[in-house]
């Protein structure tokens, strides 16, 4: 098991996977260092590149013009970071900045895709790993509505939440 795959297994994030699929995860992947500060992505990017945290702390921010940018999520040790390019969506949907100095695992999405087809496990445990990173943050979206709209939210099952 290489350094790299050792940092994978300590991650949490694919801990609990074979050595053989940490291997294979590892031979494309790079350790990579952001000072704090650092930039890592920006909103609006090319989504190319994905990242496991293994050290340190990301501010993911959404930026917009009436208001510059906020921050919606803070991302630790162990957590996935830029997963755009793994859904295949075209641009990054935040930006991302090292609030403390971290060190990732940095992963090329079209590289990672390709692991992933050729090797349906690995795929399948990625990947649901990747909607469960995706489940928290949503619910953790919601709790932050809730905080901000209270009772001004319509409850679930009322015509106004219903799509169209």
């Amino acid at each position: 098991m290489t350094s790299l795959a050792s940092q994978l297994r300590n991650s949490g994030f694919l801990g609990d996977l074979p050595d053989e699929l940490l291997d294979a995860l590892a031979g494309i992947g790079q350790a990579r260092v952001f000072p704090d500060g650092a930039i890592i992505f920006r909103q609006g990017d090319p989504a190319t590149q994905l990242y496991l945290v293994v050290d340190g702390q990301v501010a993911l921010e959404i930026c917009a013009a009436a208001v510059g940018c906020k921050r919606v999520l803070t991302v630790g040790a162990g957590e996935l970071l830029g997963w755009s390019p793994v859904l295949e969506q075209g641009r990054l949907t935040a930006t991302a900045r090292a609030l403390r100095a971290v060190k990732a695992i940095e992963f090329d999405g079209a590289k990672l895709l390709e692991v992933c087809e050729r090797n349906p496990r690995l795929g399948y445990e990625f990947m649901r790993r990747v909607a469960l990173a995706l489940a928290k943050r949503l619910s953790a979206t919601r709790l932050q509505l809730v905080d901000v709209y209270g009772s001004q939210m319509p409850a679930v099952g009322d015509p106004r939440t219903m799509g169209g």
